[in-house]
């Protein structure tokens, strides 16, 4: 783990491989660590810079009000300080969020963007009573085992909360600062609704979406993928959080998007 620091702000990265640059952004309540298979997987021809949201994982928490535009500001900012000038994105739910609002604000920046399991939509209403509500009682109490297991329900397919590597996920879960986390939780459930500006982006790009999401349903990414005209590849078996469910399978899905990058 590397560590820097922007305009005050304290965060935590990994920066491994050589080669042409992807910079990996990670889903709520999650961390950089989420992109283990693929650092691993695509070490050997590009630099992967794995990056920890504000108050996840390694990095500072920030105040509420940040909103993804002012974070995909900031990543551009620490790419500024690692001497990067273009990237190809790659983000997972909230940092697909991200990455789209950079392909709108700073195009010249992004050579490719890889979308798993994210939408360019606000957030529906019933999920945001849904998640405000538990937000409500981790701000409370923590994320006890019990919210725990259920927050793992909205993150995880059921086949993989099962699977005994799970346990390393649901105590990550519970380690969550969720007082330094609640800028970004905020992020997620107060963002803007960019589907209408999908037809400006000109970068390529693929759609990667679990087929068993309930945060993000699958339709989601498809009419992302057509809206754009780029590929959509279905995930069997993974939820919300497919890098890490599915990794083979994303895995080979990213590779066939470089390859023909």
């Amino acid at each position: 783990m590397a560590e820097g620091e922007l305009n005050g702000w304290r965060y935590a990265y990994d920066d491994e491989g050589s080669g042409p640059e992807m910079v990996m952004l990670h889903g709520i309540l999650m961390n950089r660590s989420m992109w283990d298979a693929q650092i691993e997987a695509f070490r050997g021809t590009h630099r992967l810079i794995a990056i920890d949201a504000p108050g996840h994982g390694g990095s500072a928490g920030v105040a509420v009000g940040i909103d993804f535009w002012k974070w995909a500001e900031m990543v551009c900012g620490v790419l500024d300080q690692l001497d990067v000038d273009r990237a190809i994105w790659c983000g997972q739910s909230m940092g697909g969020f991200t990455t789209f609002r950079a392909a709108l604000a700073h195009p010249e920046r992004v050579a490719g963007l890889i979308l798993i399991d994210t939408q360019a939509h606000s957030e529906a209403e019933d999920k945001k009573a849904q998640y405000e509500a538990l937000l409500e009682v981790a701000l409370e109490d923590g994320i006890s085992e019990d919210l725990s297991l259920m927050v793992q329900t909205i993150i995880f397919s059921q086949a993989y909360t099962s699977k005994p590597g799970s346990e390393l996920w649901r105590k990550k879960l519970m380690d969550v600062d969720i007082p330094a986390a609640h800028g970004m939780l905020r992020a997620v459930f107060d963002r803007d609704d960019v589907h209408d500006r999908l037809g400006e982006i000109t970068a390529p790009a693929v759609v990667i979406h679990g087929l068993e999401e309930l945060a993000i349903e699958p339709e989601r990414g498809e009419e992302i993928a057509r809206v754009m005209g780029v590929p959509y590849v279905p995930i069997p078996g993974a939820g919300h959080a497919s890098p890490v469910e599915e990794p083979d399978a994303v895995n080979a899905a990213i590779k066939d998007f470089l390859t023909r990058l």
